[in-house]
């Protein structure tokens, strides 16, 4: 998993500490680190706080730090590339570090009732800025799993039973419609690949991951889709992912998992069709699998909501229905 971005300056800075780059002396600002970086400013503090803490910079009498445990001769320049020649910081996805945990919280209790989730708290929780948070929340959006109710408040989308009905209703409009087109394009290797990464899940099973079965649900769930060549559905079919989400979240920790591998021949028998060029085949194989599937998955909610225990976080709040 990425570091978060506190934690990649922290070694940054303390790596050119500890090698000299940065030298006894040298006055650290968290303005300048911040726009050497391009980063807020929130990372640059705690960072800062925690070297001072560990004696690496001190306090003096001006603004800012110095390098060193005790105030010295001051040096004043500016950062350069040089002083961090051996490291770089990632901040591509530095967001993807924190949202499986938020999508998790969030997702165990839209399944309990309605909650409000407060943004300003989840960037504290989180000890981050508010634009990473912002992004995970505009994720979140986007898949369906909350709502922008007013400036810093947003609302759990809640996972009842109608609205599970109707996700699975769009599912089997969509789905097996994009599973007839993407038949016709998809490489034989391709195929192969899905079918041996489902393979070699069989054999492990029930020692697989949670991540590697939604791995394994995105193959044909998404990736597979996709090469159907409709971008318009699959934008639509994205609102539809909560449904993944429940067995995601839920089975290995919160549910055990099935005494049988729970999706690998139906998903199986979908890409056989989609490798004889049965398009047609492969849809219905598709409209099936997501039939049964809906019984299974409305059981598992059906369980978790009467006895599944969640550990509710500060930035949410559960909300009396109205």
């Amino acid at each position: 998993m990425a570091r978060s971005l506190k934690e990649q300056l922290y070694r940054v800075l303390r790596d050119a500490i500890d090698a000299g780059r940065l030298e006894p002396g040298l006055v650290l600002l968290e303005g300048h680190i911040a726009e050497h970086f391009g980063m807020s400013r929130s990372p640059v503090r705690q960072t800062l706080s925690r070297l001072h803490e560990e004696g690496a910079i001190c306090r003096f009498e001006g603004r800012g730090y110095q390098v060193g445990p005790r105030p010295g001769d001051i040096v004043r320049r500016s950062l350069g590339a040089g002083d961090f020649s051996a490291s770089r910081i990632e901040r591509t996805d530095t967001w993807r570090t924190f949202a499986e945990g938020v999508e998790r919280d969030v997702v165990l209790c839209s399944m309990k009732g309605r909650f409000e989730l407060n943004e300003l708290q989840l960037a504290r929780a989180l000890s981050v800025s508010r634009s990473l948070t912002h992004r995970i929340l505009l994720y979140l959006q986007s898949i369906g799993v909350v709502e922008k109710v007013k400036y810093s408040s947003w609302t759990v989308v809640p996972l009842d039973d109608a609205r599970l009905r109707d996700l699975y209703q769009a599912r089997r409009q969509l789905e097996p419609y994009m599973m007839t087109r993407a038949a016709e394009a998809l490489e034989d290797a391709e195929i192969r690949r899905y079918l041996q990464r489902l393979d070699d899940a069989a054999r492990a099973y029930p020692q697989v991951p949670s991540a590697r079965l939604d791995a394994l649900e995105n193959d044909l769930h998404h990736e597979a889709l996709a090469r159907g060549n409709n971008a318009e559905i699959m934008t639509m079919l994205q609102r539809t992912r909560p449904i993944l989400l429940i067995s995601k979240h839920l089975l290995g920790s919160s549910i055990a998992l099935p005494s049988v591998a729970p999706f690998f021949d139906e998903h199986r028998h979908v890409f056989d069709k989609a490798l004889a060029r049965d398009g047609g085949a492969a849809g219905r194989a598709l409209d099936e699998h997501l039939a049964r599937s809906e019984a299974q998955v409305q059981a598992r909610l059906s369980d978790f909501r009467e006895a599944g225990v969640i550990d509710v976080p500060d930035y949410l709040r559960e909300v009396a229905p109205s």
